[in-house]
């Protein structure tokens, strides 16, 4: 102990001796293992830390399963049916998919609150005990309307001002009265952003057709119970179901999987290539740092040979020179988590608003034990080499006088070989990088299908009971359009359903009466959407064919449809469809028969990356849709309309409010923000290895340069020429570049074949981002190694003569 205190106060005096060094090596490792702390930090929250849920290991989710896809959610009566059945499960409940507008009535003017339908269970699977009352019960499940709320934790303390009394309170929602039973403890973002929660009414209409596909079910398993176990039964309930139901579930069943998995999704992967890239970071730092150690050990010959002189063995110059090393990363490791904690705060601002538990992550513990291991890591790792070579320094050379400046092979080589693999890791962490920048170059340029320039768009949700009839709720649009339109600045006015890259989904099977009869489980499914007239010029999405929606297309008017150009390609191919007949379901219990009168362009709506997908589109009249999105285009800043948007809602119905004010370009921007996020991050990373690579090349040249000045000298006073010198000197580093530039170049292709889900109309061999980062990584070395090389040009014969 008495020697490891020694060596401890020994390495401390001698990197005190040293402040420059000390300062690029601490610097070069507090980036190193600052980025690989805050990645590992979203890692350990996202894949590795317990969900915040009471028995979250046995929580499962449940996907409805039928022939067209494995991720759909399942119908009300088939939940019931699941929930009577089964007998794994000691909690089975189910969320309905994503949340609805509200208008919240009370003193002042009406404001809209986010709602989420669930069933009783929903919460207990969860673990999810009330803060103040109850949780939602069978009973409350049996009525057409919801008669009570939960509120969110947040709404109680914004909007009840934290008042325990709250319970028994009326709210009044869309003009229909709902007592508060409870208050939850905390939100629970990772479900959904509502502000308050109502029980799902069995007994309502709209949920008793097994073709309406809303719930999501989730369950918590009894102890003992395999996930194996559980799926088991459940095949065999669906099988009952399907049985008993021929007509609307033959195929259909659902499919388990643990609750991490489904709210995970793709965030694993993504953050695994990411954790990747950045330890490849640290390992180009560690090459840089063990660089400095080598020269550094190099300018020490002297003082190991006197130490080795005296008696010191192998082993003790070795423990020596690791305790120092190990001291030195573990000084970067400490200000690593400074430069860790700011790349967290940055990551919560900039990263996906749908990356799970994001504002989670923090560096706690288990984060600081990692940094802590990395550190001891990273000390050995860079320290080894060094000190191993420098213990085998000759002694009767490093006691000679000149020693300090004997040239070294070994030393040389050492050099050289962490020089290539410092090339060979940047290359391949920029060729990450760069592919992504690339397919992210690409993605914000695609073809959208629409315009979303000087756009704004808002949410509007009709108070239910006022707005029964299709007439009035018809009424109430056609107004609001009319006075909108009129509005200083604004050039045209629409409504849509379901906004584009917004996140909202609406499918529906459907027949074509013009072809041949389906086995009703074997219909095709599409998307829907509920519009007006106006919004297709709204956003500019192209006319091809017929007609579009007139306010003629009203409630009592024959029933009309159009649809998308992929939707003619998917299901007319060769046909004109103008003038054919669908049959959908459309939420009503009998199917709505529509005569097809134009063909739209197509345009993306989920996602950028993905096709344009076939839609089909109903008249707002001739429908019950009363929630709906405004967009409305406008001349100038669309952002400046916000207030006149307001005033004319207002001014058409007081009881009504508006919510979500944004821009298409923002929701645009929005649906891209995972790929945003990927590609600045890697490309941020990549900086990082080029730049630690340059500084790499320009300290072994300037260590060359040093160690040969006599040797410069002596070539200048024989006659050798400056830029014979520059291109010697120069070409050495060159060649080290292109060797390093080579084995990067054969990991990279191993390594980019497991990018291809990353990538948009891009794939994993990009010839083009190959040819670039080899460019810029040759560039890099070669100024890298100019200003070496210059200043072994500039050498003085006669000062370089006289060196030591």
């Amino acid at each position: 102990m008495l020697s490891l205190f020694q060596d401890v106060r020994y390495a401390v005096r001698m990197l005190a001796k040293n402040p420059a060094f000390t300062f690029i090596a601490v610097l070069t490792l507090a980036l190193g293992i600052g980025a690989n702390t805050a990645i590992f930090s979203v890692v350990n929250t996202v894949l590795l830390r317990p969900l915040p849920f009471l028995h979250s290991e046995r929580i499962v989710w449940a996907w409805g399963k039928f022939p067209l896809f494995d991720r759909a959610a399942v119908s009300p009566l088939d939940f019931l049916d699941y929930r009577a059945q089964n007998h794994v499960f000691e909690q089975w409940g189910a969320i309905g998919y994503g949340s609805s507008l509200f208008n919240l009535a009370g003193s002042g003017a009406p404001e809209q609150v986010k709602g989420a339908m669930i069933t009783s269970g929903f919460f207990e699977s969860l673990g999810v005990r009330p803060l103040l009352g109850r949780l939602l019960l069978v009973s409350d499940e049996r009525a057409k309307d919801p008669q009570v709320a939960i509120l969110s934790h947040h709404l109680w303390q914004e909007k009840f001002g934290s008042d325990p009394a709250v319970i028994g309170t009326t709210l009044h929602l869309d003009g229909a009265n709902r007592t508060v039973v409870g208050v939850l403890p905390a939100d629970l973002p990772l479900f959904s952003d509502a502000d308050l929660w109502f029980p799902a009414p069995f007994e309502n209409e709209g949920m008793a057709s097994r073709r309406a596909h809303f719930l999501r079910p989730i369950g918590l398993l009894k102890p003992g119970v395999t996930l194996k176990e559980a799926q088991a039964e459940l095949d065999t309930i669906a099988a009952r179901i399907a049985h008993d139901h021929s007509d609307t579930n033959r195929g259909w069943s659902v499919g388990l999987v643990p609750l991490r998995t489904a709210l995970v999704g793709d965030a694993g992967p993504t953050l695994l290539v990411l954790f990747g890239s950045v330890a490849l970071v640290l390992l180009i730092a560690c090459a840089n740092v063990a660089s400095l150690l080598l020269a550094r050990n190099t300018a020490r010959r002297r003082e190991i040979a006197v130490r080795t002189a005296l008696g010191a063995g192998r082993f003790r110059l070795v423990r020596q020179m690791l305790t120092e090393s190990v001291l030195l990363a573990f000084v970067g490791g400490a200000a690593g988590i400074l430069f860790a904690n700011l790349g967290v705060s940055i990551l919560k601002i900039a990263g996906p608003a749908d990356l799970p538990r994001l504002q989670e992550v923090s560096v706690n513990g288990a984060v600081l034990a990692f940094t802590a291991a990395i550190a001891i890591l990273t000390g050995i790792l860079f320290g080894l080499g060094p000190a191993l070579q420098a213990s085998r320094s000759d002694l009767t050379l490093g006691l000679k006088e000149g020693g300090a400046s004997g040239n070294s092979r070994s030393k040389h080589r050492a050099h050289n070989a962490l020089v290539i693999a410092e090339v060979a890791l940047s290359f391949i962490v920029l060729i990450v990088s760069g592919l992504l920048l690339n397919s992210f170059w690409r993605l914000l340029h695609v073809n959208r299908g629409f315009d979303p320039s000087h756009v704004l768009t808002t949410q509007i949700s009709l108070v239910t009971s006022k707005y029964k009839l299709a007439s009035s709720r018809t009424s109430f649009f056609n107004q609001l359009e009319d006075k909108l339109e009129t509005h200083p600045g604004v050039d045209a006015v629409g409504f849509i359903s379901e906004l584009p890259l917004a996140g909202q989904h609406n499918d529906t099977p459907f027949v074509i009466k013009e072809h041949p009869p389906v086995d009703p489980n074997n219909q095709e499914d599409a998307e829907f959407r509920v519009v007006d007239g106006k919004y297709f010029s709204t956003m500019r999405i192209p006319l091809l064919a017929g007609r579009a929606f007139t306010r003629q297309d009203s409630f009592d008017a024959p029933n009309v449809i159009l649809v998308n150009q992929p939707f003619v390609a998917r299901y007319f191919q060769g046909e004109n469809p103008i003038g054919k007949h669908i049959s959908m379901f459309e939420g009503r219990p009998e199917y709505v028969t529509c005569e097809i009168i134009g063909v739209v362009g197509g345009n993306k709506h989920y996602a950028l990356q993905e096709p344009p997908l076939p839609q089909m589109f109903l008249p707002l009249p001739q429908t019950e849709f009363s929630r709906l999105n405004l967009v409305i285009r406008s001349a100038a800043d669309p952002a400046g309309l916000t207030s006149g948007v307001r005033e004319a809602v207002l001014s058409t119905d007081p009881g009504e409010a508006t919510s979500a004010f944004r821009t298409m370009d923002d929701v645009v921007t929005a649906s891209s923000a995972a790929d945003r996020f990927n590609a600045l991050l890697l490309g941020a990373f990549g900086a990082i290895a080029l730049l630690l690579t340059a500084a790499g090349i320009f300290g072994l040249l300037s260590y060359v340069v040093t160690q040969r000045t006599r040797e410069i000298g002596l070539r200048v006073a024989l006659g050798a020429q400056p830029a014979g010198i520059l291109r010697f000197f120069a070409g050495h580093g060159i060649q080290l570049a292109l060797v390093g530039t080579a084995i990067g170049l054969v990991g990279a292709y191993a390594t980019t074949r497991w990018l291809s889900s990353f990538l948009f109309d891009v794939t994993p061999t990009d010839p083009l981002t190959f040819a670039a980062v080899a460019l810029l990584m040759l560039g890099t070395a070669f100024a890298a190694c100019y200003f070496p090389a210059r200043r072994a040009m500039k050498v003085d014969p006669m000062v370089a003569l006289r060196y030591e």
